[in-house]
C-alpha cells in the first residue's frame, strides 16, 4: 500500500514496535500499512461511524491482517482501554475536536504515550493546549499536498507546563531552515491577518512572525 504524502508523514513518527490506535481511521490506511511494514505488530483502527469502519474492516481482510488489526467503535480514546495501545495517532480533524479527544481521556496524561497530531483547524490553540498541559513536542514537520500544507506532531505527556508566548503557539517546533516548514508557517500568518482585523492583539504577532522568517 503505498499512502498519501500526509499520512506517510504520520506513519514516519511512529516508533518502530508500537502498538497504535488510529483514531478516526477512516478506511483503516495507516494501520494497514504500518502492520504490513512491520512497523508494528498489532494496531486498532478506531471511528466514531460504523459505516468507515466497515470499508476497513474489507480492507483489513483484502490484506489479510484481520489477526492483528481490531476495528473499534469508539468516541475518541472512550472506547479504548489503557492497555491496548501505546501510540495514538490523530489526524483529519479539527485541533478542538483533538483536544476534546484528549481531554476526555485521563489516562492519556502519562508519558507511556506517544501522541501523534494532525490537525486540520486550529494548529495555534491545539499547540497552546498541548504546552498548557504538560505536552512536550518531540518533533514536528509539515507537506504539502496538492493545494494544502498540513503539519504533523508528535508529543509526549512530561508534566512540565511549557511557557510561551502567543507566537510560540505558531512556531511549534518547526525548523525555519526546511522550505514545508516555512510554507506551512507562510499560510498560518496569513490566516493570523485575516483575524487580526477582529483581534488586534494579534498583529504584534504576526509582525513576530514575520520577522522569525527573514
Amino acid at each position: 500500500m503505498i499512502l498519501p504524502k500526509r499520512l506517510s508523514l504520520i506513519a514516519s513518527m511512529v516508533d518502530r514496535g508500537a502498538v497504535v490506535a488510529d483514531i478516526g481511521t477512516d478506511h483503516a490506511h495507516l494501520p494497514i500499512y504500518l502492520v504490513n511494514n512491520n512497523v508494528c505488530p498489532s494496531a486498532l483502527a478506531c471511528d466514531i461511524k460504523e459505516s468507515p469502519l466497515k470499508t476497513g474492516r474489507q480492507n483489513i481482510v483484502l490484506c489479510h491482517l484481520e489477526d492483528k488489526i481490531q476495528t473499534r467503535l469508539s468516541d475518541g480514546l472512550s472506547n479504548i482501554k489503557s492497555n491496548e495501545a501505546d501510540t495514538f495517532t490523530i489526524a483529519g480533524m479539527g485541533g478542538d475536536m483533538i483536544i476534546h479527544i484528549l481531554s476526555s481521556c485521563p489516562y492519556i496524561f502519562d508519558d507511556k504515550y506517544t501522541l501523534i497530531l494532525q490537525p486540520m483547524t486550529k494548529y495555534p490553540t491545539l499547540m497552546g493546549w498541548l504546552f498548557d498541559n504538560g505536552f512536550e513536542i518531540i518533533r514536528q514537520e509539515c507537506i504539502h499536498e496538492g493545494k494544502h500544507c498540513y503539519t504533523v506532531i508528535k508529543a509526549c505527556f512530561s508534566g512540565e507546563k511549557f511557557p510561551h508566548e502567543p507566537e510560540d503557539e505558531f512556531l511549534g517546533k518547526l525548523d525555519l531552515s526546511e522550505e514545508e516548514n516555512r510554507l506551512f508557517l507562510i499560510k498560518e500568518i496569513k490566516k493570523a491577518e485575516k483575524r487580526s482585523i477582529g483581534d488586534p492583539t494579534l498583529v504584534p504577532v504576526v509582525e513576530i512572525l514575520k520577522e522569525k522568517l527573514q
